[in-house]
C-alpha cells in the first residue's frame, strides 16, 4: 500500500525527500556519535542548564546527556527508516520531532539566559521549519499535478 502524503493526497514519497531523509539521518546519528568528542563541554553546558533552570545538581548531568543523545539518535533512525520505507509521514514526524527538540532547547536557553545557544538553536529551528514546509509544499504540488493526469 502506498504511503499517503502529509496533506492528504495520495502522492506518497517524492524523490526530493531522499536528500532530506539522508541529511536528517546523518544529523541524528552524528549528533550521537560526536558525544565523546565534546564530552567535557556537554557536561559543563548541561550542568549550567540544570543549575539555572531546574536547580538540579551534578548527579543529573549524565542521565540528561544520555537522554538527549538517545532522542537525537532516535530521530535520525526515524528519518533513515522513512528513507528506506519511503514513508512521507515518518519523514515529517522526524522533522516535527527536531522542531520540538529545538523548541525545548530554545526554551532552556531563554530560561538559562544563554543568548549564544539561543541564537544557534533558533537557527536550527528555522531550518527545520523550512524543511517541514518543503515536505508539505512538494507533497501538495505533486498531489495536485498527479490529480490532473
Amino acid at each position: 500500500m502506498a504511503d499517503r502524503s502529509v496533506v492528504g493526497a495520495g502522492t506518497g514519497w517524492s524523490r526530493l525527500f531522499s536528500p532530506i531523509a539522508v541529511f536528517l539521518g546523518l544529523f541524528g546519528v552524528l549528533n550521537f556519535v560526536e558525544l565523546p568528542l565534546g564530552w567535557k563541554d556537554r557536561q559543563q553546558q548541561v550542568g549550567r542548564y540544570l543549575d539555572a533552570t531546574l536547580d538540579l545538581g551534578p548527579d543529573w548531568v549524565l542521565p540528561v546527556i544520555w537522554v538527549v543523545k538517545v532522542v537525537e539518535l532516535g530521530l535520525g533512525v526515524l528519518a533513515l527508516a522513512a528513507l528506506l520505507r519511503r514513508r512521507t509521514r515518518w519523514l515529517a514526524a522526524a522533522v516535527v520531532g527536531w522542531l520540538a527538540w529545538f523548541t525545548a532547547f530554545s526554551a532552556m536557553d531563554v530560561w538559562a539566559a544563554d543568548r549564544a545557544e539561543l541564537q544557534e538553536h533558533t537557527v536550527y529551528f528555522v531550518m527545520f521549519a523550512v524543511l517541514l514546509g518543503m515536505i508539505h509544499l512538494v507533497t501538495a504540488v505533486e498531489g495536485y499535478l498527479g490529480s490532473r493526469r
